[in-house]
């Protein structure tokens, strides 16, 4: 993230208002093409923000997939319709096609609005915010080990695929072989993350987390006039949007 980017340095709450504001933008729009429309405008924001590519590769990896897989359940499997075409035993319909259209690009917007949050929001800033905003310390460090969970797993995941390797272990291949290695693998990854826990909490319990006195950090981030600016912009932009589709 390039924190020069007048987007990207925005104050984490005033970026995830605005993601907010697209996902309700977003579910709240009556037709294909007005949802189709929320998706360009944040991947036009993603651009703008010097992300797009990677926002672009996380959507396609994650809801694009759901979006094909929705799209082929619903075309050939939706109860009633006009059928456009027949494959074998599968009889497409029109009406299923447009349902999962319908259905898929809200995915879209909804999963690409909070795609775009994290690709332009540290996760500690985030968390920093929250706490400022009223927060309790334990409350946010729950909300930080939930977003920090995943990313953590797949590096520990990769550490034991390596030294399952060095062991003499195959790894790679089709499906079977992968099939095989699985075990191997996901032992030591739940017992390590167990050992990991406890490891964390005695941590946490030196530095004196559960102590009654209030934290400081050395770490802090603050709004600026910009994101004062921005509110008023976003806050325009959702109630634009639902008078319009109050209008429609």
């Amino acid at each position: 993230m390039k924190q020069e980017n007048k987007i990207v340095g925005l104050y984490p709450l005033t970026k995830f208002y605005l993601a907010i504001v697209l996902v309700v933008l977003d579910i709240i729009m009556p037709g294909i093409l007005s949802k189709l429309v929320v998706f360009v405008i944040i991947n036009i924001i993603a651009a703008l923000s010097d992300v797009w590519k990677s926002f672009i590769r996380k959507v396609r990896n994650s809801v694009g997939v759901l979006f094909v897989i929705l799209l082929f359940i619903q075309t050939f499997f939706y109860p009633r319709g006009e059928v456009i075409f027949s494959f074998w035993i599968f009889n497409a319909k029109l009406e299923g096609i447009l349902f999962a259209l319908k259905l898929g690009i809200t995915l879209m917007g909804v999963g690409g609005s909070l795609i775009w949050f994290f690709s332009v929001t540290q996760e500690k800033d985030f968390v920093l915010a929250l706490e400022k905003s009223g927060m309790s310390a334990k409350a946010s460090y729950v909300v930080l080990s939930t977003l920090q969970m995943v990313p953590v797993l797949k590096k520990k995941s990769q550490t034991i695929m390596n030294a399952q390797k060095a062991r003499g272990v195959e790894t790679e291949g089709n499906l079977l072989v992968r099939a095989k290695v699985f075990v191997p693998t996901i032992i030591p990854l739940v017992l390590s993350s167990i050992a990991g826990t406890e490891e964390r909490a005695l941590t946490l319990e030196a530095r004196g987390f559960s102590s009654g006195i209030k934290p400081t950090h050395l770490y802090d981030i603050e709004k600026t006039e910009a994101d004062k600016k921005a509110v008023v912009i976003i806050t325009l932009l959702g109630v634009l949007g639902i008078a319009g589709r109050v209008a429609l």
